[in-house]
């Protein structure tokens, strides 16, 4: 586990430093962006939550709602790109114009045109805005996976491992939102490590890891349902101690022995290979 972890987390680095590299080259103002993505200025100026009759937005939030589309949508600085991530997206309020809203991008999120309408005039909860947030960058980053691998950041085997990793998450949200169910969440990841050929246990425990290096996961990683999806996939409750393990070392900057520890007792006494 300790190799795999420290492969993810080379993995991690190394994709940083080549996206941080990759993103060097986007406009930098709201002038250079209408000049080199027109077509993403329009929409980000006039439209995007905007209704016919209200004001254009100034270049300060023109950008901030540029910065909002995830950086995998962004590398290489390919407009088509980014209007396809845009595509099935609307400009959501986060406090409806009905209750008083702004068009300022601080209360503007891309989501889902589908879940947009289906709110109404409903406030956006912290959950959902959080979810939307995730769910964004899972989306980015399939949809754009064969501009990262020409970037040289799934080099061996990482690019399957990431693909798994990813997909892995993408169906805890699904499970924690409630579009599936705990047997399904179960069934989905294990079809999903069989066809990546890697042991299901190798794949819940970089799961749980990758999702404890981001503070914002805990709420995932905590929910009873996404708990007892994790327990289904080896029939016993496991998951708890590891999940509490990880997210404790994650907290004090790092993993240990104790975690190492955690996972061997609650897998059996035996490190999953």
């Amino acid at each position: 586990m300790g190799k795999a972890l420290e492969g993810t987390a080379i993995g991690v680095t190394t994709s940083s430093v080549a996206v941080a590299e990759a993103l060097q080259n986007l406009p930098r103002t709201a002038a250079e962006l209408a000049l080199e993505m027109p077509k993403i200025a329009y929409r980000l100026r006039y439209r995007a939550g905007l209704r016919t009759g209200d004001l254009p937005r100034s270049d300060a939030d023109v950008m901030k709602l540029f910065e909002k589309i995830p950086g995998t949508s962004k590398l290489g600085g390919d407009e088509r790109t980014i209007r396809e991530f845009l595509s099935d997206k609307h400009g959501s309020h986060i406090i409806p114009r009905s209750q008083g809203g702004s068009n300022g991008a601080n209360n503007i999120v891309w989501e889902i045109g589908v879940d947009n309408l289906r709110r109404g005039a409903e406030v956006m909860t912290v959950g959902e805005q959080f979810y939307i947030r995730v769910y964004n960058a899972v989306d980015s980053i399939i949809c754009n996976s064969g501009t990262i691998a020409r970037l040289g950041i799934t080099a061996t085997g990482t690019a399957i491992l990431t693909q798994v990793i990813v997909t892995a998450i993408s169906y805890s949200l699904d499970l924690y939102r409630g579009d599936i169910t705990v047997e399904e969440y179960k069934n989905l990841i294990v079809e999903a490590a069989k066809a990546a050929g890697i042991a299901t246990p190798i794949v819940f425990l970089i799961l749980v890891a990758v999702l404890a290096l981001f503070p914002e996961f805990a709420v995932i990683l905590s929910a009873p349902m996404v708990v007892a999806g994790f327990n289904a996939l080896f029939g016993m409750s496991i998951a708890m101690p590891i999940v509490q393990s990880l997210l404790r070392h994650a907290q004090a900057g790092g993993f240990g022995i104790e975690t190492a520890d955690a996972c061997r007792n609650a897998l059996g006494g035996s490190t999953p290979a």
